[in-house]
């Protein structure tokens, strides 16, 4: 089963489990890990502190299976329809030290047939940290329909946040506030509170700062984002302070600063406060959402490429990419042999006897081109016949049905070649994974309802010997919509 888009709908829930401990030298923990399921996918998301060593790249667990890696701090994977996973989030640096994992989540593939709005999600609490007599930060779980939400604090209105954090300042000494989420229910017609809460700040001074303003996005990069603002009238604040929702990450008496050691293609919402000498906290700027640039300018290359020699005609090859790849290319040389769509193939229809040198490149996603060429490495076929069956062709998805909820029936059609050694049978590969035989021009499979693939078949002879591979053939089995 291949893992790529998925469609936030459903809030997370915590469950038990997680893979091995942490080095002792290993990059912090990822932070606020977040679920949404579709009718076919997962998307997580987390966040990463900005002190210790600094992460390399994020490997998705489900139990002890690394299903995914990312050098940003997001995943994608395709599931199954109607199928529940719980997922952990590692990081890991340079030496290979790997952090502790995060608290798990679930979600289970599916859709309620409802409208979302109708539906009746159990309240969330705004929970507050960090308090002070003039700020305090705001933190609550994802909500399901997390995209509109508008923060509310003692009654008023500090805009929308598609986040789960925030830092708010310019607050009285000793006063209690409520806090509160809220979004229009087109279902009730009306705004509803989704999440509340309440804090109560500490005695202190009520003097306070005058506010800066208009804060922009004055550019980025992979791993930086630029911002500046405009300082208040009158006397220069003693310091700005930057949070990127509710973490503080620059200092500054500038009124510009270049937010570093982010990762590539990472979304994030700022606000800018002013400081006195006391360090209380001036109203914040509005909020303003940036992400990184989405391509990485030195993208990782596939690593740990292997290759067996499985036959006269056919090499299996496996590796590793720590990042996100929409397909990859496997070169004998220079020459383009196969593009599979994970991180495997099976290349056939190889001559017996013959040494070859392959290297992998992967696709990345975003348009952001190809990954750096592996390592080579080179691998000669087993001695035997030098015949071989003709390549077959026009591998066609002529079948797709449903077996149920969680099941479906695909038939896989192709064309016999004519020339080569006669053809005794077939074999259709998923990657370099045996996924079926059959003497006849078509076979039928039973997968896993709206899960995706991509398939390629090869012709093989009395000898066992292999021809080369058809086009790869991308199939998602469909399911049964939800009542």
């Amino acid at each position: 089963m291949r893992r790529w888009l998925a469609l936030p709908l459903v809030i997370a829930v915590l469950m038990p489990g997680a893979p091995a401990r942490a080095d002792s030298a290993a990059p912090a923990t990822p932070q606020r890990l977040a679920l949404g399921a579709g009718t076919t996918s997962m998307s997580l998301s987390w966040e990463q502190p900005r002190t210790g060593p600094r992460a390399r790249w994020f490997q998705v667990y489900e139990g002890s299976q690394v299903v995914a890696r990312a050098t940003t701090t997001s995943a994608a994977l395709a599931v199954a329809f109607n199928s529940t996973h719980t997922y952990t989030v590692t990081a890991v640096d340079d030496q290979g030290h790997e952090s502790a994992p995060t608290a798990p989540v679930s979600g289970h593939a599916w859709a309620s047939g409802l409208n979302p709005e109708c539906l009746s999600p159990a309240p969330l609490t705004v929970t507050a940290t960090a308090i002070t007599a003039s700020a305090a930060s705001l933190s609550w779980p994802r909500h399901p329909l997390w995209q509109d939400l508008e923060l509310r604090v003692g009654g008023v209105s500090l805009g929308r946040t598609t986040r789960t954090s925030a830092r708010i300042g310019g607050l009285a000494p000793a006063t209690t506030y409520s806090v509160g989420l809220y979004r229009y229910n087109g279902c009730l017609q009306q705004t509803v509170p989704v999440a509340w809460g309440s804090l109560t700040t500490a005695a202190g001074s009520t003097e306070r700062p005058a506010a800066p303003s208009v804060l922009t996005v004055a550019g980025r990069t992979d791993t930086t984002i630029r911002l500046s603002w405009t300082a208040p009238e009158g006397s220069a604040p003693a310091r700005y302070a930057v949070y990127d929702g509710d973490t503080l990450v620059a200092r500054t008496s500038s009124t510009a600063v270049t937010v570093g050691r982010l990762y590539h293609a990472s979304w994030h919402t700022f606000t800018v406060a002013a400081l006195n000498a006391a360090g209380d906290e001036s109203t914040h700027t509005r909020p303003v959402p940036a992400n990184t640039a989405p391509c990485q300018v030195n993208p990782p290359r596939p690593i740990g490429l292997t290759a067996t020699a499985v036959s006269p005609s056919s090499v299996r090859l496996s590796w590793v990419l720590r990042t996100a790849a929409t397909s990859y290319t496997v070169y004998d040389g220079d020459r383009p042999v196969a593009t599979p769509a994970g991180p495997e193939a099976m290349v056939t229809g190889l001559a017996s006897g013959s040494r070859h040198n392959f290297r992998v490149t992967a696709t990345l996603p975003d348009t952001c081109g190809e990954t750096p060429r592996s390592t080579a490495v080179a691998v000669t076929t087993l001695p035997g016949p030098t015949g071989r069956p003709a390549q077959p062709a026009d591998l066609t998805l002529t079948g797709n049905a449903p077996l149920g909820v969680n099941s479906t029936a695909i038939t896989l059609s192709w064309t016999a070649s004519p020339g080569g050694e006669p053809a005794t049978g077939y074999r259709i590969y998923e990657g370099a994974t045996l996924a079926g035989t059959a003497t006849a021009t078509q076979l039928s499979l039973t997968v896993g309802a709206g899960t995706r693939h991509s398939y390629t078949v090869v012709a093989v002879d009395a000898a066992g010997t292999e021809s080369v591979s058809s086009a790869p053939l991308a199939v998602q089995a469909t399911y049964l919509p939800p009542p």
